[in-house]
């Protein structure tokens, strides 16, 4: 499988979450109550795998073969999204800690959380449109088929670095669950 295509997937999981986030950010806009252990899962989901395991691929991988092929344009896309996963990374972290604040009654937290997740929920999915509309068309115009065979062993060696043997599947299959049923519990109700 094409490296642009196991990107594409993991971005189609990406989008599921993120739906999810931004219905119980409306709840909180709303003042309306919200799961705060499955909000944790959340921010725990974007930590791990988008963060850890996706972004990982993209930083590390990717971006360099892009940068390598010697298009102009590649630079200043590239250097636009390292510097968002930093920044995303950076909200992740600051949801983990206002979300323990808020779980203590902290009510200035409250606020900080609905702004945090507002501001990580704009950057994700405009991250994400950059990925569709250039990163991907790029992998496959400007890296060569033997190279992409090679990109995706090195997405398959950084997976079984990060999560062991096989582990990354089993932990796909881990979030698609998660996400389905929090798919139905809060997405369900958007649409009512």
């Amino acid at each position: 499988m094409k490296p642009s295509h196991l990107l594409a997937e993991e971005i189609e999981q990406i989008y599921s979450m993120l739906d999810i986030l931004e219905v119980m950010h409306e709840q909180l806009q709303n003042d309306q109550p919200v799961n705060l252990d499955d909000l944790s899962r959340i921010i725990h989901y974007f930590r791990v795998f988008v963060h850890i395991c996706h972004n990982k691929k993209e930083q590390h991988i990717v971006f360099p073969e892009l940068q390598k092929s010697g298009i102009s344009m590649n630079m200043g896309i590239i250097k636009d999204m390292q510097s968002e996963n930093q920044l995303a990374e950076f909200y992740i972290f600051a949801l983990k800690k206002i979300l323990k604040d808020v779980k203590k009654g902290d009510k200035v937290a409250e606020k900080k959380l609905k702004t945090m997740i507002s501001k990580y929920l704009n950057l994700e999915k405009n991250h994400i449109q950059k990925e569709q509309l250039f990163v991907l068309p790029l992998c496959n115009q400007e890296i060569s088929e033997e190279k992409q065979e090679k990109i995706t062993a090195e997405f398959k060696l950084s997976d079984e670095y990060e999560f062991g043997s096989g582990m990354h599947h089993k932990f796909h299959e881990a979030f698609a669950k998660k996400i389905k049923s929090m798919q139905q519990h809060y997405c369900k109700k958007k649409s009512k």
